[in-house]
């Protein structure tokens, strides 16, 4: 979205994606954001057709920016989890029954309220995902400390994708308490293996998770705690498992695109 790339030709017809306008929610400096959306408006005046990766975000795009009436879609993103059945040597091989997140190791991930979720019961945490901010890091295994838990609590940086699976496939359920998300693909690659997914309700995530993800609508510790205990008993005892697939299904690459070749 504030690529430098564009047609050497002024005649050429060009596609502009726009994946978030995450700068907004993010707490930066208002000179920061007025230069960042400067960018983009520049590349939208420049485009013939706009397309954002989720109603939130055009919603963002409608707001701050100017789309001087041209064409403009939203076209969902593809979750399509690339599957190893027969792999099962993680690097890391829990203990106990355990609960998974990945993303980027940075604030607006916002982490670091997951260890809560680990009073009162018997679940690992295995985090993972590049770590673009070690102090934020610091900061996930001092409330990991603060609630006794530091010992169950596992960042494993990156991984491969054959270990992405594995955890996937094995966990007792996905956590994504992101507060800036275009998109969100990890949510619909838990999905696909039929996995309760926790994830906040803020910016696009209700839009990809709908009716078929358990919400986090404050980070308090206690009320965290039981949104996941109700959300568990739920999937259980009505065996939301099938649901949860057929939805993440509606979500592929490969819908994404034909909604795209129809716009070309």
């Amino acid at each position: 979205q504030t690529t430098h790339y564009r047609p050497s030709s002024s005649r050429t017809r060009h596609i502009l994606t726009i994946h978030d306008l995450n700068y907004i929610h993010e707490g930066k400096s208002p000179a920061r954001i007025t230069a960042y959306l400067k960018k983009i408006q520049k590349n939208i005046d420049r485009a013939d057709h706009v397309v954002t990766i989720s109603a939130f975000v055009m919603e963002d795009v409608t707001r701050h920016l100017d789309l001087h009436n041209k064409p403009a879609s939203v076209i969902l993103n593809g979750g399509d989890l690339e599957t190893f059945p027969g792999f099962d040597q993680p690097g890391y091989r829990p203990q106990r029954p355990f609960l998974f997140a990945i993303g980027s190791i940075n604030a607006k991930k916002n982490f670091h309220v997951l260890p809560a979720l680990l009073k009162d019961n018997d679940y690992e945490l295995i985090l993972a995902g590049p770590v673009f901010d070690p102090l934020y890091k610091q900061k996930i295994q001092q409330e990991a400390a603060a609630h006794n838990v530091a010992d169950r609590v596992r960042i494993l940086g990156s991984i491969s994708g054959q270990d992405k699976y594995w955890y996937y496939h094995h966990c007792t359920a996905f956590l994504f308490p992101s507060l800036a998300e275009g998109f969100g693909i990890p949510v619909v690659e838990a999905m696909s293996q039929g996995k309760p997914c926790f994830i906040s309700d803020r910016t696009s995530l209700p839009e990809v998770g709908g009716e078929h993800c358990y919400y986090f609508q404050t980070f308090e510790p206690d009320v965290m705690q039981q949104v996941f205990i109700n959300g568990l008993h739920d999937y259980k005892i009505n065996n939301r498992a099938d649901a949860i697939v057929k939805h993440a299904a509606t979500l592929t690459y490969h819908q994404m695109e034909h909604k795209y070749l129809q716009v070309y």
